[in-house]
């Protein structure tokens, strides 16, 4: 397994498809520059459906590593997403994993709750269980997968301390979006440690990535301006379940909790979002930036990467959801990676 300590510096990218054929070319390009991973959302009310995509990127990459980021455990059966998994390693051994989280804009949008913690316990265990031996039990019922024996890393996305121990517990990777800022990425080692002392396991053994906000341009404001979707969109998560120990200063816990309260899930990351607008009202963006965000000319990228390896980071997945993705990905590629290298 990949591990993320004491390790080289990796890049990946998380996409959101609106056209299957454009993210394909996006993953393509990923590949060609050298990114280690590409990711692809899963919210079907918004987005063109992750399955098809990751298929269309199976098919036609050879290298990079790929997987949905994420799934959730109620709009998919289990079986359904250990099936899909073992196909896509039988088309591409060795390069998927799966992304799993409590749900967000995929059930919001169609009126169910996120997943508590034990419904992902049981979840991810009858995955394993089907992949691992062909037979599980979910809820009551028996459970077949009749054709694949193997193991597909299983990563889950946190964005609060419970759920990083819970991957530190039982997950095979974890993806961060608690923050950029040395305290957050402290905090996060810390939390998925407490995880695995649970089980009995080495932090070492977790593959875990970061999820920065990124934009390279040479005026700082118009890099941030043009993710404040993303912002919002990470914002909203500091108020999901609860804002207890997610680091928020006293004196914005309020207005973070107002984001949470009137943050438009059914425009999720669309680069015309209103949730855009709603953190600038509310006096966050600045805040939101500083936190989450990696962006501005390439220099000051390449410094708050050196701060956040400093503290612990050394795997960066990156969000892009503006419309120049192309002109990103060479830029970051050819500007800001060759530093790590």
């Amino acid at each position: 397994m990949t591990t993320s300590r004491g390790g080289p510096i990796r890049f990946g990218i998380n996409f959101l498809a609106n056209n299957p054929l454009e993210l394909l070319d996006w993953v393509k390009l990923c590949e060609a520059t050298g990114y280690d991973i590409a990711g692809i959302g899963d919210s079907q009310s918004l987005y063109r459906d992750a399955y098809v995509c990751q298929t269309l990127v199976a098919v036609n990459t050879r290298s990079i590593r790929f997987g949905p980021r994420v799934l959730n455990p109620i709009t998919r059966h289990p079986a359904v997403v250990a099936g899909a998994a073992a196909t896509f390693e039988e088309i591409a051994p060795g390069r998927t994993i799966i992304g799993l989280g409590t749900g967000d804009s995929a059930l919001l949008n169609v009126g169910l709750r996120p997943a508590t913690h034990e419904e992902m316990r049981a979840y991810i265990k009858t995955v394993r269980d089907l992949l691992a031996t062909g037979k599980a039990v979910y809820h009551g019922a028996a459970c077949n997968l009749t054709w694949f024996r193997g193991r597909i890393p299983i990563h889950i996305a946190a964005s609060g301390p419970k759920t990083l121990q819970l991957a530190g517990e039982i997950a095979d990777g974890v993806i961060i979006n608690t923050g950029l800022r040395p305290e957050n990425i402290k905090d996060a080692i810390e939390q998925v440690k407490i995880g695995c002392s649970r089980a009995a396991r080495d932090i070492g053994e977790i593959d875990m990535w970061w999820l920065p906000l990124a934009n390279v341009r040479d005026d700082k404001a118009q890099a941030v301006d043009e993710i404040a979707m993303t912002l919002a969109s990470a914002g909203s998560h500091l108020s999901k379940f609860t804002t207890s120990g997610k680091q928020i200063p006293d004196q914005l816990l309020d207005k973070v909790k107002e984001l949470g309260r009137r943050y438009k899930f059914d425009q999720h990351d669309k680069p015309d979002s209103t949730n855009r607008d709603l953190i600038k009202e509310l006096g966050l963006l600045d805040y939101l930036a500083d936190r989450f965000s990696v962006a501005g000319p390439p220099k000051a990228c390449i410094a708050k990467l050196e701060a956040a390896i400093e503290a612990g980071a050394r795997q960066f997945w990156i969000s892009i959801h503006f419309d120049d993705k192309q002109r990103f990905i060479r830029e970051w590629a050819a500007k800001v990676i060759p530093a790590f290298r």
